[in-house]
């Protein structure tokens, strides 16, 4: 037994090493500059180790993002006096994630690559799937898994056009305003009346405005 909890703790600070290593060189060489061969180097390990317990760059970079969804809801939820609906809530924990992530060259291209996009879209798809349906559920409507899934599906399509056009074309949309274009399609494909979709979107930014983001990230500025 003695053994076996030695080694968790020696699996945790490896994990915790590779966690700080890549995310100082996503910082230093981006996304497509990080390879777990640098890593393995750095830490004077084999790349199996690495692979071992992250599969490949995605989870890795998949830890860090999550980290910083978790920051964002528990600082939402430090003002629960505020709380109005789920739809609220995830409208500004989007707006949250786009000012921090959108704020930096350097952060978009780390949440932004294309081969880390591409693996994203698949991997979240039961997670944007269950937002759906927090916020249907909420608002008392009818859906289904399929439904679902399918409005999942249409959500991060639109995100990548809505982010490509955002980035084609400078001076076109605010990042404010590429804020209201996604959380507006959220309340749409939940079938929410435009009034609901109006008042609960001036809400999230009167609230976003009030209480300027105070979390901290490892690689995201």
């Amino acid at each position: 037994r003695e053994i076996m909890k030695e080694q968790d703790t020696e699996n945790k600070n490896l994990k915790d090493s590779i966690l700080e290593v890549t995310g100082r060189m996503f910082l230093q060489y981006g996304y497509s500059g990080t390879t777990f061969q640098k890593v393995a180097d750095e830490l004077h390990i084999a790349k199996g180790s690495i692979t071992y317990h992250f599969k490949n760059k995605f989870m890795i970079m998949e830890t860090f993002i999550d980290d910083l969804f978790s920051q964002i809801k528990e600082y939402i939820d430090s003002f629960p006096e505020e709380y109005k609906n789920h739809y609220w809530r995830h409208c500004v924990i989007y707006t949250y994630a786009y000012e921090k992530i959108m704020s930096t060259p350097r952060n978009i291209e780390l949440f932004y690559h294309k081969d880390q996009q591409q693996q994203w879209q698949e991997h979240k798809l039961l997670i944007v799937s269950g937002i759906y349906e927090d916020i249907e559920k909420d608002f008392h409507k009818s859906y289904d898994l399929a439904d679902l899934q399918m409005k999942a599906r249409i959500d991060m399509a639109a995100r990548s056009r809505l982010f490509q056009t955002y980035q084609e074309n400078p001076g076109i949309m605010t990042l404010r305003q590429f804020c209201y274009y996604h959380i507006y399609l959220i309340g749409i494909l939940c079938k929410l009346d435009e009034l609901t979709i109006q008042e609960n979107i001036q809400d999230t930014f009167d609230f976003v405005d009030r209480h300027p983001l105070k979390i901290s990230s490892s690689i995201f500025e």
